[in-house]
């Protein structure tokens, strides 16, 4: 059965993926018609949601799916920590999309870089619990 949690992390990336194509069409039918210069400040948000919205969220849905198994109760592990890590990425990346966009201080975009690292350290905890057998 798929779970819940890559269903929603393979959905958002889709919504991003989404926003980033819309705002990669901007920027190029810009580059066509020349509106106006400072559209460009939108390119490394659109490389972002491309590849830390899109990219990354829809390999670690397709990945928490598809890796094997326990043969336990939880067999894909504990279900707080794959909605920490939805929620703590997601959460993660709509404030440093935010910040981005609104020019805040660094150290806002500090707390929203260490929510996004939070997730990929829960990510890799997760996956690797079930990547790796011990033989006694």
């Amino acid at each position: 059965m798929f779970p819940i949690q890559s269903v929603w992390l393979l959905r958002s990336s889709l919504v991003y993926f989404l926003f980033g194509t819309l705002l990669g069409a901007l920027l190029m039918t810009q580059k066509i018609f020349l509106w106006d210069h400072s559209l460009w400040f939108l390119l490394p948000i659109h490389y972002s949601l491309m590849v830390w919205g899109f990219f990354i969220q829809f390999i670690m849905g397709t990945a928490y799916w598809m890796f094997p198994k326990h043969l336990s109760d939880s067999p894909r592990g504990s279900q707080f920590q794959a909605w920490f890590l939805f929620y703590s990425y997601n959460i993660g990346f709509v404030f440093f999309l935010v910040i981005k966009i609104t020019q805040l201080p660094n150290n806002f975009e500090r707390v929203a870089k260490i929510l996004i690292c939070l997730a990929i350290v829960m990510f890799i905890k997760l996956m690797w619990a079930r990547s790796i057998s011990y033989n006694s």
